[in-house]
């Protein structure tokens, strides 16, 4: 079975070269540095992992709890295996450098999408994507041709962050608007649930498109919820060309092997052409490496 992974994170322990910012981390400073010491998810780590596992190639998504904007580690990496890896940067969207920033990185290395991180606003307002500033990153992000990549905390997800990310992916109708995790899909209402009002708002608006990572699998697990019921209701819902799946790895703990076989067990309930198309060919299409 092809595999494409969409959202795989990297980071090394040789933080006298590639310093770390583990501020606002969900971990302590502690455990996070002593994982980044003794429990590096390196380029090497990750293509043996990818190698063993059958995975053709994949998309590394920087990792804000460790690096923030210092996209310096996973363009090195990318750049060092051309044609197997592409990269999903972070920055700050409102910064007025950021649009000029943003293109430069674009030409010069594989990268193929910008990642929006962050918290709501105390006037529960989320001026990180959504405000003059931020839409001058969006117009960037839509004349080079990327992707952008919502990452929105804490979930569940609200009508007031979904009706902002609708508004924005309706502005630009060409640009792939990806929801991480599949955008914390409900997990205490039982299997039928897990699609709530919110994120069907999302429904008609086609170039909006979801990760379905570990997250979900650690997420859903103690509330009992089916991964492959879940998976079959996303896809007839939106459609199986807007699900992709990715490991989450560097985040998420399980072996990668462990990923793998959950992923692939979440396809049960779809047909031979769905399976690929989620595990494989969505995530190629919209994410895969545009050089070498």
């Amino acid at each position: 079975m092809k595999l494409f992974d969409a959202h795989a994170h990297v980071f090394t322990g040789d933080t006298d070269r590639y310093p770390i910012d583990v501020t606002n981390a969900k971990e302590s400073p502690e455990a996070l540095i002593a994982r980044i010491r003794d429990n590096p998810i390196d380029a090497a780590r990750l293509l043996a992992e990818w190698d063993a596992a059958g995975v053709s190639g994949g998309t590394a998504v920087q990792y804000n709890s460790i690096y923030k904007t210092d996209n310096r580690y996973m363009l090195d990496v990318v750049d060092a295996h051309p044609g197997r890896m592409s990269a999903v940067l972070i920055l700050d969207a409102t910064r007025p450098e950021t649009p000029e920033t943003l293109t430069a990185l674009a030409r010069a290395h594989d990268v193929v999408g910008l990642r929006l991180f962050g918290f709501p606003g105390p006037d529960a307002d989320y001026p990180w994507f959504d405000s003059p500033a931020a839409h001058r990153t969006w117009e960037a992000v839509a004349a080079n041709g990327l992707a952008m990549d919502m990452m929105y905390v804490p979930g569940p997800p609200t009508r007031n962050v979904i009706g902002r990310i609708v508004a924005l992916a309706k502005r630009f109708p060409d640009m792939p608007v990806l929801i991480d995790h599949c955008g914390w899909p409900h997990v205490d209402r039982g299997d039928e649930g897990t699609i709530g009002e919110e994120l069907l708002e999302m429904r008609e608006v086609r170039n909006i498109q979801f990760k379905f990572t570990g997250i979900n699998f650690n997420r859903f697990a103690p509330a009992g919820i089916d991964p492959a019921r879940f998976v079959r209701r996303m896809v007839d819902t939106f459609g199986v060309e807007r699900l992709m799946w990715g490991s989450d790895v560097g985040n998420t703990r399980e072996s990668y092997a462990d990923m793998v076989a959950m992923a692939i067990g979440a396809m049960d309930l779809l047909s031979d052409a769905e399976r690929a198309a989620v595990l494989h060919d969505n995530g190629r299409r919209v994410l895969g490496p545009r050089r070498g």
